[in-house]
């Protein structure tokens, strides 16, 4: 699960306050559940995926008990519907995480899976242009793994980010399809206690993973990590320090002529007061990026022309979580960007349809006189 997808569920489960309406974007109509969407692929304006995981609540001997599993939906430009995943068996859960595609027969989902009595293991399912199935992954047996995001270069050139945790230790991962099977390659070493969030990629010598690293070992503040695949190894890139601004984490990356933008947080003063956290990167050249000094994460990133969006969430007066979002125009300057107008929303993923320059966000929103969290699809028009 990308990290603050908990938070921000348990913020919708409670949310109650109105947002007022913003031009722009159109909500999607979805079939009613409880879901939330936190990533978004879209190949043509009628060939848009978003994936998550649904969320089933019930009572057991007197006590609230929730269960999750893999959601995708799809839209064909007409109408959106869910699309059944592959059979994981009984009492297994499991979540998407991250979305992408290569080609309309070419699509992946990754996340995480877990059955009774057994480690967290990484979920991988491909969509074939008919049905989705599961995948193998290359998991360390002695160790649990979750996967964070996944990136398609190709049809045989695939990346899947994430992190792993034995008895030992924790740190990041990264997984390549390579048409056949999917194979762990190494990272660099000294990232113990590392995670990586994300990955994009713009050929197959030019892909960038985001995450966190640990910067003190004693408090336990962390750090924005970002790495760089150059067709051979992966290698870390320095990033300007983060120190003043407490802990500070990427959860989003992404890719476009020549320039890289990864986005996160940064947090002194716990969950609730987060601000938001840029950075752009020219070449192996980074810097930090002067976003606005108020409350508010981003955890999906995309470029629109020479336009720079990242959306999230932030925590209004009340501490419920609402939808927030940054525009970064060519003046170079970051402003706050329209939001859907919908109650309770947590924004997780964004993306661009390329041919129509068209962005879509997904993620979860407060249903209406339930209070659980429905899925969200939106358009920007």
């Amino acid at each position: 699960m990308k990290r603050g997808v908990a938070v921000a569920l348990a913020a919708v489960l409670v949310s109650a306050s109105p947002v007022a309406a913003s031009p722009g974007w159109d909500v999607v109509p979805l079939q009613p559940g409880s879901a939330n969407l936190v990533d978004v692929t879209a190949l043509s304006a009628h060939d848009v995926w978003a994936a998550g995981f649904a969320v089933n609540q019930e009572i057991i001997d007197g006590r609230p008990y929730t269960t999750f599993e893999p959601q995708v939906q799809h839209g064909d430009g007409v109408t959106w519907s869910a699309v059944p995943t592959a059979p994981l068996g009984k009492d297994v859960h499991a979540q998407f995480a991250g979305i992408a595609a290569a080609a309309p027969d070419r699509i992946w989902a990754v996340g995480h899976v877990w059955e009774p009595h057994a480690q967290v293991r990484s979920l991988i399912e491909h969509w074939n242009g008919v049905t989705w199935t599961r995948v193998p992954a290359d998991d360390m047996p002695d160790a649990g793994h979750a996967l964070s995001d996944v990136a398609a270069v190709g049809a045989a050139d695939v990346w899947a980010v994430g992190t792993f945790a034995n008895a030992e230790n924790s740190g990041p991962v990264a997984q390549h399809w390579d048409g056949v099977r999917w194979t762990r390659v190494p990272l660099p070493p000294g990232l113990d206690g590392a995670a990586l969030e994300a990955v994009a990629a713009a050929g197959p010598a030019d892909v960038w993973a985001a995450g966190l690293a640990v910067a003190d070992q004693e408090s336990g503040r962390t750090e924005p990590l970002l790495l760089h695949w150059d067709g051979v190894a992966w290698c870390r890139v320095a990033l300007p320090d983060t120190a003043d601004r407490g802990s500070a984490l990427l959860d989003a990356v992404t890719v476009s002529r020549g320039q890289v933008w990864a986005v996160g947080e940064s947090t002194m003063g716990g969950p609730v007061d987060r601000r938001p956290l840029a950075f752009r990167i020219d070449g192996r050249r980074a810097a930090l990026e002067p976003t606005p000094d108020e409350q508010g994460q981003l955890n999906g990133v995309t470029t629109v022309g020479r336009e720079v969006w990242a959306v999230g969430y932030h925590y209004d007066e009340a501490r419920t979580a609402q939808a927030y979002a940054l525009r970064r125009g060519p003046d170079g300057t970051w402003r706050r960007a329209p939001v859907p107008a919908r109650e309770g929303a947590t924004l997780f993923g964004v993306t661009t349809e390329r041919a129509s320059g068209t962005l879509w966000t997904s993620g979860a929103m407060t249903g209406t006189g339930t209070g659980q969290p429905e899925p969200l699809v939106a358009r920007f028009r």
